[in-house]
């Protein structure tokens, strides 16, 4: 039977809108793709960016005797090392191993080339790198001695999983190339994670802490004589400097003359971030670290049960064992495999008075002002308030404390109350 003229032009038609459709199917899930990658590799590039405010690498004094580069070449010498983990970082993340020929050469190429080539894309990250000159290469480059941390993980449906954090050893050596020096040979000595010392104690039920406003960077002279003397009249212990989660050259400069300031009026010191603490925060959070000296550090929110915060916790605290640390805590505390419980990684963890007794190890957030009090809605402070006067050891922003005037709010009439 003869097949019409119409039929023949439906059948065209139909199978014009299915290869149509096919087509246009094959077009978006390209474009998913392609965003995808792109996605990818920009959160490779926000990973591979070293922030310069607080500088990754340290030189250590070489032995006696040893041959020296100009300052010039020794800056290069930094650079260049820098830069090749740094593309590393990139590589390994966004899978385009495209930058490491222009920043690695020799084993210290095919090494990272290998890594790149993983069927998951694994975080690489560094920080608190050492480096000895150990004198030039008979091919006319220069050999290092350094130490650094490393934290390697893969991605999972769930987040970061197969989390290692080690102290790596190697032997470097850095060769000029067309008029770029780049990383040629990299040997490694040692890659191990020491063992997990105690935390240091912290006194916080005898806490009485000020949290200073978000502009103490920029204060005079006349303000910080006056805080000072309002924290010694009111025996206020310590004082927290905030910090935002990427400080500048600047902040940092302000954080280390602050620091001298309180240390020579006898103020204890705190350093806090309210940022989350995550994996990928360990390197800035670790080279802040560097300019404590002495003083705790609040490292941001923690999630209890995120195997990544508490792999950065545990960064933390291997790569400054003698610091103290205190994190706000949040969710229960999960078991999570290979991974030290809270207690072994801090010296005191934030919380919200509850009832109850309060354990030694646990400081007292007492809560700030409500912005907008609703009409008919109580101010639920007061309670808490109470809570923490009577437990002791409590943090609360000077601006709640103190008004205009530097004389005590209500809330600070409660905290501030004697023998409280």
């Amino acid at each position: 039977m003869a097949v019409s003229r119409l039929t023949v032009l439906k059948r065209a038609a139909f199978v014009t809108l299915l290869l149509g459709g096919l087509l246009a199917l094959i077009v978006a899930a390209r474009g998913l793709e392609r965003a995808s990658r792109a996605s990818s590799q920009a959160s490779a590039l926000n990973l591979a960016r070293r922030p310069e405010a607080a500088p990754p690498l340290r030189w250590l004094p070489a032995a006696p005797g040893t041959p020296r580069p100009d300052g010039v070449t020794l800056e290069d010498l930094r650079q260049a090392y820098l830069l090749g983990h740094s593309e590393l970082t990139y590589a390994a993340r966004s899978g385009d191993p495209s930058g490491l020929a222009g920043r690695l050469a020799g084993n210290a190429l095919s090494g990272a080339l290998a890594v790149t080539r993983q069927e998951r894309h694994p975080l690489l990250l560094d920080w608190n790198h050492r480096a000895r000159l150990l004198g030039p290469d008979p091919a006319g480059g220069w050999r290092l001695q350094v130490r650094y941390w490393t934290a390697r993980a893969l991605p999972g449906p769930d987040g970061w999983t197969d989390l290692r954090v080690t102290r790596r050893d190697a032997q470097v050596t850095l060769r000029a190339q067309s008029g770029v020096w780049r990383t040629t040979d990299v040997t490694l000595l040692a890659d191990t994670r020491p063992d997990l010392r105690a935390p240091p104690a912290l006194p916080v039920r005898s806490w009485r802490a000020v949290t200073l406003p978000a502009d103490w960077t920029d204060w005079t002279p006349a303000r910080w004589q006056g805080t000072l003397t309002l924290a010694a009249r009111h025996d206020l212990r310590p004082l927290v400097l905030p910090l935002p989660a990427q400080p500048t050259r600047e902040q940092l400069g302000a954080l280390r003359a602050a620091l001298t300031r309180l240390r020579a009026a006898a103020r204890p010191a705190a350093v806090a971030f309210s940022a989350p603490l995550t994996l990928e925060s360990v390197p800035v959070r670790a080279a802040v670290a560097e300019h404590t000296r002495g003083a705790a550090l609040i490292t941001g929110p923690v999630r209890a049960d995120d195997p990544g915060s508490r792999a950065a916790l545990l960064a933390l605290r291997l790569t400054h064992p003698t610091l103290p640390l205190l994190a706000q805590t949040t969710a229960s505390e999960a078991a999570l495999p290979d991974l030290p419980d809270l207690n072994a990684l801090l010296s005191a963890q934030l919380r919200a008075p509850a009832p109850g007794p309060a354990a030694p190890q646990v400081l007292l957030t007492a809560p700030s002002a409500p912005r907008l009090p609703l009409p008919g809605r109580p101010d639920r402070r007061g309670p808490a308030l109470t809570l923490a006067a009577w437990q002791g050891g409590w943090l609360l922003p000077l601006d709640d404390l103190f008004g205009p005037d530097d004389q005590p709010t209500p809330a600070g009439q409660l905290l501030l109350a004697p023998g409280r």
